[in-house]
């Protein structure tokens, strides 16, 4: 288990709450659970629903307890340790402190230092956490190759939509890293677009931004293509988002602050006259959640690590006509660097 030393005495302890890190610290997937961390040992509450597969699932320093009144269960171990600090997480709901506060008799303080050394500590993958990540963007990749066969003028956007579900959860995946997006033409230019009835037409690019789950592990690509044909100035805008795209991918490493990612390829950009155009951030980290630390953005200073996983996906978007995104998965390397995503960049024409 994750060293939380820092946090834990032989009078303080710490309760996990959030579903994400209770998974990350315990092995153990549940949609409801707490876990206490403490000198004299860790427990996870379960209720019935998981109180058998925790058991076997859970890591083997951790005692599983069967949740059945959580204040008398949690009060009477906190009071049996001594323990008079519990930590927690900033995530939890104003509603959940003041009902601790109310049945537990120790001080109980959301630690925005525990919170960002978890986020921290998750952002930096091991190896299997990787090998997940892998699994799940090789499954994205296999529906993607299946979807574009069916992509051709007259199909709706809601229709690839669901076929990219359909084929990624077909071959394994434990559902989709997010609500797919398949958007095209005029819709294309917005960059969260919902999928709709829209009919894809000759002249469109379609953006299809979708993801796989292995293990609980999500995935993440965009890829853009072109129904009938690509006019000159979509051929070159794509170009430019490739160029963009390569650039902060090449400049990616170990040591190398966030912003200077974003910048590489926002340069780019901005130097060919777009640089209203592209109106979110170069990347983000991927790994129990699709969206993780550390956000290669124009505000983050911090400084990229050995084996975070993150994704580089610049676009440029001209509203009322067209967007392009492109976007891979890369694992920061200290001397190499390993892209995660396996797909063709050329501009597909469909």
């Amino acid at each position: 288990m994750l060293n939380l030393d820092k946090f834990i005495s032989s009078n303080s302890a710490v309760l996990i709450c959030t579903e994400t890190n209770r998974r990350y610290l315990s092995g153990f997937k549940s949609s409801l659970g707490y876990l206490l961390i403490c000198s004299l040992g860790n427990f996870l509450f379960v209720d019935g629903r998981y109180f058998e597969a925790a058991k076997q699932t859970a890591c083997s320093d951790i005692k599983v307890v069967l949740l059945e009144r959580l204040s008398k269960q949690l009060g009477d171990l906190l009071k049996r340790f001594k323990i008079d600090t519990l930590y927690t997480e900033t995530e939890i709901t104003v509603g959940f402190l003041g009902s601790l506060k109310n049945v537990l008799h120790c001080n109980i303080l959301p630690s925005e230092e525990l919170s960002t050394y978890l986020l921290k500590s998750r952002s930096v993958k091991e190896r299997f956490e990787i090998e997940n990540i892998i699994s799940a963007q090789r499954i994205a990749e296999r529906a993607y190759f299946n979807v574009l066969d069916i992509i051709k003028e007259g199909i709706s956007e809601r229709e690839i939509a669901l076929e990219l579900d359909y084929q990624m959860q077909k071959m394994g995946s434990e559902g989709v890293s997010f609500e797919t997006i398949a958007v095209s033409g005029e819709n294309s230019a917005l960059p969260h677009g919902v999928p709709t009835e829209r009919l894809l037409k000759k002249g469109d690019f379609l953006t299809l931004d979708f993801g796989a789950v292995v293990n609980g592990y999500h995935s993440d690509m965009t890829r853009t293509v072109a129904v009938g044909y690509a006019s000159d100035e979509m051929q070159e805008i794509y170009n430019l988002v490739l160029k963009a795209q390569n650039a902060a991918i090449k400049k990616i490493g170990v040591g190398v602050d966030c912003k200077s990612v974003d910048a590489q390829a926002r340069d780019i950009i901005t130097h060919k006259g777009f640089a209203g155009n592209f109106n979110h951030s170069t990347g983000h980290g991927v790994g129990l959640d699709i969206h993780e630390y550390p956000t290669l953005s124009q505000r983050n200073n911090e400084a990229l690590l050995e084996n975070q996983v993150v994704t580089v996906e610049p676009g440029v978007y001209l509203p009322s006509k067209f967007g392009v995104r492109i976007e891979d998965m890369i694992v920061v390397g200290r001397n190499v660097n390993e892209n995660l995503t396996k797909c063709e960049k050329k501009l597909i024409i469909l």
